[in-house]
């Protein structure tokens, strides 16, 4: 039976960087270790909590999972985080069984302990899904009426859409979500640059972005009772994902709280979000276009699929492409669709977006027209 054991190493101090860095190694006798890092700016280290091993322990998991390998922790964990983690782990064992196996997780001491408050952080990078969740339970200006949270906290985590290492342009995104928000002054805001993602592998990141979120946000658990993710599909179309209403409370301990905001459709959100003006002029939904088009990574590159998506959906709204997205979008940008491959993900957003279209009787522009191809084409090759 093959091992994977985890450690948290040591905690840096870089002054050069006016950053906390915390070390973690996942030592692998039947493979190379993996060393993954947190880095935290000096003014945040007084939130950060690292005497619990629950972080690190949701930043293992799909690894040894994957691996096949017990997971040994060195240090303690939440009792109620194993307990969820196992159900966690069944979903996804069956969900994706030629990728992930149920492994046991054994940590050297078993503790529970409380919520701080019930105050929640909200993951934001400044796309639809987090301006969304803002609109709702920050402005308390969008369609969610009750079911409605405390957030006192805006978390951007480096390295989720900026690669880690463009330095500026993370920190231009941590500035612009501040800016954003200038008017809540009783909001708090961290920012993490962490290589998690790279860890887990970037090409299964729609497998283990939720995990991602939820081992950094939970490293803040002296200041929140959990923290809140915007959700990525309606519940027209939910299927096996990384990021799910059924799976993301799971990576929750009874100290710290993962919520899967409440479901509505990608549309659905953009039409909300018209009365949020600033929020569409700063919306940044692009990560391809740093790998692709060796665009800057704080920008929208107005070429690769979901930024084209996603100006789309505004045309189909029959809504203006905001200052945000300063490219043209053409019908040869519309056709390079097609040479991305396709998943039910893809099919749900673009078959949404010529759907609303035609709602608008805009099905005859020739972007709607390209776009009306490229799903017939795709569908008759499915069948």
């Amino acid at each position: 039976m093959k091992n994977l054991d985890l450690y948290l190493d040591n905690i840096e101090r870089c002054d050069d960087i006016y950053r906390f860095k915390i070390h973690v190694r996942l030592a692998r006798p039947y493979s190379e270790d993996l060393r993954l890092w947190y880095s935290i700016p000096f003014d945040q280290w007084e939130h950060c909590s690292c005497d619990l091993m629950d972080s690190f322990v949701l930043a293992a998991l799909l690894k040894a999972m994957e691996d096949n390998a017990t997971l040994k922790v060195h240090g303690p964990v939440s009792r109620s985080l194993l307990d969820n983690l196992e159900e966690y782990q069944l979903i996804f064992s069956l969900w994706f069984p030629g990728k992930y196996k149920q492994i046991e997780i054994i940590p050297d001491s078993e503790v529970e302990e409380k919520k701080v408050n019930n105050k929640v952080m909200l993951s934001f990078s400044g796309g639809v899904d987090g301006a969304f969740s803002a609109l709702n339970h920050i402005l308390r200006r969008g369609p969610i009426k009750r079911k409605l949270f405390d957030v006192n906290t805006i978390l951007y985590v480096e390295g989720f859409d900026v690669n880690i290492d463009y330095d500026r342009e993370c920190k231009n995104v941590a500035e612009r979500n501040k800016r954003l928000f200038s008017g809540y002054h009783d909001l708090r805001f961290l920012n993490v640059r962490t290589n998690l993602k790279y860890l887990l592998s970037i090409k299964r990141f729609w497998t283990s972005h939720a995990c991602v979120l939820a081992s950094t946000a939970s490293l803040f658990r002296k200041i929140c009772g959990g923290c809140l993710v915007g959700s990525s599909h309606s519940y027209l179309h939910l299927a096996p994902w990384g990021s799910h209403p059924l799976t993301d409370r799971l990576l929750s301990s009874n100290s710290f709280e993962i919520h899967h905001d409440m479901v509505f459709t990608r549309i659905e959100k953009l039409e909300a979000l018209f009365a949020w003006p600033e929020a569409l002029d700063n919306l940044k939904v692009c990560w391809e276009g740093q790998y692709r088009y060796d665009t800057p990574p704080d920008t929208n590159c107005c070429a690769c699929d979901k930024c084209v998506r996603t100006m789309l959906a505004f045309k189909a709204l029959d809504h203006e492409i905001p200052s945000s997205f300063p490219g043209k979008l053409t019908v040869d940008k519309v056709r390079g669709l097609k040479n991305k491959p396709f998943d039910w993900s893809r099919m749900v957003f673009l078959t949404e977006i010529l759907n609303t279209a035609k709602k608008n009787r805009r099905e005859h522009d020739p972007l709607f027209v390209a776009l009306e191809e490229i799903i017939t084409e795709q569908r008759t090759d499915d069948c």
